[in-house]
């Protein structure tokens, strides 16, 4: 079967919320994506080869979309973390989008509805890196009127999944 038919028929599947197998693979591979297919079928409770189709099938439906690296930030020389909010003009938006793309300071850029039309999470090395990228780059952008800037103290609660409550 061609690529294009694979990906008409993966389309035309009806998706489907993951059960509690799925669940289980997830947050396994969430907690070590490393973790041998052997021993996520143990942990899931299934044959290994089920467990593989579960992985594939989630990755070609798009509930999987990779494997990462967690790091230590601060290890990283990244001790300032950040939320900046930005409020401009709204016809500005799509030029943002790629030039706030290309800042490697921003983990996270969210267009959102609210008092702000721009929230970012930003990490940097000191609040130098931080005064600079606020001050000389997002408040230039186009159409942007104010930011405001929160400064995390503490990161709590960081999960890499969270999981729909039942």
């Amino acid at each position: 079967m061609a690529n294009e038919e694979r990906d008409g028929a993966r389309r035309n599947r009806a998706a489907r919320l993951p059960d509690a197998t799925d669940e289980t693979i997830i947050s396994a591979l969430a907690q070590d994506a490393r973790t041998g297919i052997t021993e996520v079928a143990a942990m899931a409770n299934v044959s290994r080869a089920t467990a593989y189709n579960r992985i594939k099938r989630l990755t070609e439906d798009g509930v999987i979309r990779g494997y990462s690296v967690v790091t230590d930030h601060s290890k990283m020389g990244l001790g300032v973390t950040a939320l900046v909010l930005i409020s401009g003009s709204q016809p500005d938006w799509r030029a943002n989008r790629e030039i706030l793309s290309s800042y490697p300071e921003i983990e996270y850029c969210w267009y959102v509805v609210g008092s702000a039309d721009i929230v970012l999470l930003v990490r940097v090395a000191d609040t130098n890196q931080l005064r600079d990228l606020i001050l000389t780059r997002l408040q230039a952008l186009p159409g942007v009127t104010s930011t405001q800037t929160l400064t995390v103290i503490d990161e709590v609660v960081h999960r890499p999944v969270v999981e729909p409550r039942k």
